[in-house]
């Protein structure tokens, strides 16, 4: 139960920073002395972000940023790594989440099948996205954009590059946190009582790699635009 609520709390709290942050951006003229108002303003602009998912060409432009950006992060064949990374990063959170919240039991069957050939899939992918990757996230690479970080007050005026570089690494840790407690686990010298802390440390990685996911795909991937 401790652990369904920080999830719940974290990613919540999380995509309502995130958010927050960037309707501040891109509504400047709003009072944010006036708490009403800036709720109302707030919620308006949730609304209108929501309708844009109907709007026509949605999926045309979402297809279109997402082939820029994989064309100069991963180019040519290595979008199949990116491609790999994501599918299986996107499927071990949407089973691992859903059984921890939702199925008491825990996770069994075809879905536990799929999360753990998901898991081997998503740490090759991850060794080949850092072996093609980290040389662009070393700490002293050169931005050859310089950017500050200049919507968020509490990371106000830190460059962007720097804030990519720390999530980069923290969510390969997490990463590896996520793949050695898989492998820790189905050792025959770990019995049952000594693989309840792994699945501890195991669905807490997995919480703070999602939520390291979302800050670099905020901070990183989408367009700065109110």
């Amino acid at each position: 139960m401790l652990f369904i609520i920080i999830t719940v709390l974290a990613v919540l709290g999380l995509a309502f920073g995130l958010t927050f942050f960037r309707f501040l951006a891109g509504t400047p003229s709003v009072d944010k002395r006036d708490l009403f108002a800036l709720a109302s303003a707030y919620g308006d602009w949730i609304g209108d972000g929501m309708r844009s998912f109907f709007k026509p060409g949605f999926l045309i432009r979402v297809q279109g940023s997402y082939r820029t950006w994989v064309g100069m992060n991963y180019p040519g064949w290595r979008q199949w790594v990116f491609a790999a990374l994501v599918v299986s990063f996107g499927y071990c959170a949407a089973s691992g989440f859903f059984f921890a919240i939702f199925v008491p039991r825990g996770m069994f069957g075809v879905p536990l099948l799929g999360h753990v050939m998901a898991g081997g899939l998503f740490a090759v992918s991850l060794a080949a996205a850092l072996i093609l990757r980290a040389g662009a996230f070393r700490p002293d690479a050169v931005d050859p954009r310089p950017e500050k970080c200049d919507f968020c007050p509490a990371l106000k005026n830190l460059p962007k590059k720097g804030i990519l570089t720390a999530l980069f690494w923290m969510s390969a840790a997490a990463g590896l946190c996520l793949i050695v407690t898989a492998l820790a686990s189905m050792l025959p010298y770990f019995h049952y009582r000594a693989q309840m802390p792994l699945l501890e440390f195991h669905r807490y990685g997995a919480l703070a790699d999602l939520l390291l996911v979302m800050a670099y795909f905020d901070f990183g991937m989408l367009p700065r635009k109110g």
